[in-house]
């Protein structure tokens, strides 16, 4: 026991001390933000107490700017287990959060949500029944969904799991704790980090009802939300801005996608995404085939991280990547093609484990090893690649291989994928590949991957230069306290006005997005 409080004490005093970067990011922002704090507050704007300290610099502006024009008081929320460093506290009380909002329940709140689940467990018989979930208006069912495979890393949802419904519960219980927090207060604006999981969206949903705004600011960029899944609602446009771009800037646009996707396609690694530690086309091939020689058609499957965020962008055919592997072992029975199935390069614990326990069922597939590289896949004949929205569908049409994906992504709007919009689709295009096969115009993939990375994010919207910072920062250290030092050596007068500035414009454009270009 004594050990046991010892522990805590130690985690605590770690937990209360600030270094010198946090300690220079606090002062910064009493002086900057001292005069923004009017006494007048006509309303309330939610702000989500989030962690990537990156993104709480873009927070720490926007949040000002956004408080000032509504006239409105900064209140942070979350579970009260979620809130346990006192100095992620004072960081936000630095710049003008007045109080924290705790998602408990009173007694009647929980009344009420014991009726509730009453009425809807019964019904919660498939998977479907929880995704497909709705309380009181509001779909949480995506939300209980996936923040189940998150908390508990589980690869699907699971009936028989007590934790589901511990899940439901919380789910339910969030929906009546904010709908009654936005029937009793005026809530001018929710400042979210994430559309996703049920702590960060379910106030959003519950905003979207109320017809309030709900920002999602960062580093690169910021979106307005009026509705679920808009946040990269762009996507099937990205032909139609880059056409209204001049001839110059497209060509330059051209060129720089096509220098970059050589640099990934030659090994590099971290190329536009700076969290990928691991190439997947390095010059390392393994000294015995990996494919087998036939004259069949090759199909690799590139599976996904199972736990986090399936329906990233929006909507795939499947309620989740098990469920969607699933599925093509049955589709790999009744095919004569032959199918290989294909890791993430730096795969997640447990991954292995769960892709063993489904292949054990499907003979046909044949899994290769995960550091395999796709140059060697190409030279043994690779055929098709199959993802939901990964990047290989901007990767490996350069090498000329087709790729169809399961899900909205990225190259929706382009033709260099295939982009099956239905199940029945979807299985007409697997059982009839020697019929799918395009010419792929290298332009468009080009054109593609410069609009995705880099004309709808702004380099220099926070940071002097965010591509200079990813490339000077490790993972840990962007995420992390030594980003303020970094921010704060770099901050002239002109660039600190020139954030304020371009944020305010986005908020009176009424746009949904920022792009490089300015408010769309």
């Amino acid at each position: 026991m004594r050990r046991k409080i010892i522990s805590t004490i130690r985690r605590i005093w770690k937990m209360s001390v600030m270094d010198n970067d946090t300690l220079r990011f606090i002062r910064h922002n009493r002086e900057t933000w001292c005069s923004w704090d009017g006494k007048r507050r006509d309303s309330i704007i939610l702000a989500d107490f989030y962690r990537v300290y990156e993104t709480i610099i873009a927070f720490s502006y926007f949040l000002n700017i956004l408080a000032r024009q509504h006239k409105a008081a900064i209140k942070t929320f979350g579970p009260p287990q979620k809130i346990t460093s006192r100095v992620l506290h004072k960081i936000y009380r630095s710049f003008n959060t007045k109080d924290h909002i705790f998602t408990v329940l009173n007694k009647d709140q929980k009344r009420r949500v014991e009726e509730i689940l009453r009425q809807v467990t019964p019904g919660i018989k498939t998977k479907q029944d929880v995704f497909d979930l709705n309380v009181m208006g509001i779909w949480i069912g995506v939300d209980v969904y996936e923040t189940y495979l998150k908390d508990y890393n589980k690869p699907t949802v699971y009936l028989d799991d007590p934790n589901l419904f511990k899940v439901i519960e919380k789910g339910v219980g969030l929906v009546v704790f904010w709908h009654d927090y936005f029937a009793k207060n005026k809530v001018s604006a929710a400042v979210i980090s994430h559309d996703c999981y049920l702590y960060f969206n379910v106030v959003c949903k519950v905003a979207y009802k109320h017809k309030v705004p709900v920002y999602f600011p960062n580093p690169i960029y910021i979106t307005r939300a009026k509705r679920p899944y808009t946040i990269h609602s762009y996507f099937p446009d990205y032909r139609k801005m880059f056409n209204r771009l001049p001839s110059e800037e497209q060509k330059k646009g051209i060129e720089l996608a096509r220098v970059q996707i050589q640099k990934r396609l030659s090994g590099e690694v971290g190329v536009d995404m700076p969290h990928n530690t691991k190439s997947a086309f390095h010059s390392n091939h393994n000294r015995k085939p990996v494919l087998r020689k036939s004259d069949n058609i090759k199909v690799l499957i590139c599976s996904h991280c199972f736990y986090d965020n399936p329906h990233a962008y929006g909507g795939i055919l499947f309620l989740d990547f098990y469920e969607w592997l699933n599925y093509l072992g049955k589709i790999s029975e009744k095919t004569d093609y032959d199918w290989y199935l294909k890791m993430h390069p730096d795969p997640l614990p447990g991954t292995f484990e769960v892709i063993q326990g489904i292949l054990s069922k499907f003979p046909k597939i044949t899994l290769i090893p995960h550091e395999t590289s796709y140059h060697q896949l190409v030279a043994e004949g690779l055929n098709f690649v199959l993802t939901v929205y990964g990047s290989v569908g901007e990767e490996c049409p350069a090498l000329g291989i087709q790729v169809i994906n399961a899900g909205y992504n990225p190259r929706i709007a382009y033709d260099f994928n295939w982009h099956p919009k239905t199940l029945e689709e979807y299985e007409n295009c697997l059982k009839n590949l020697n019929k799918f096969r395009k010419d792929i115009n290298l332009q468009e993939v080009y054109e593609a991957y410069f609009m995705h990375h880099y004309y709808v994010y702004d380099d220099d919207f926070v940071f002097k230069s965010y591509r200079q910072l990813s490339l000077d920062l490790s993972n840990e250290e962007r995420i992390g306290s030594r980003v303020y030092g970094y921010f704060l050596d770099q901050l002239a007068e002109s660039k600190h006005k020139e954030i304020i500035s371009n944020m305010q414009r986005f908020i009176d454009s009424d746009k949904h997005h920022y792009l490089s270009q300015g408010p769309e």
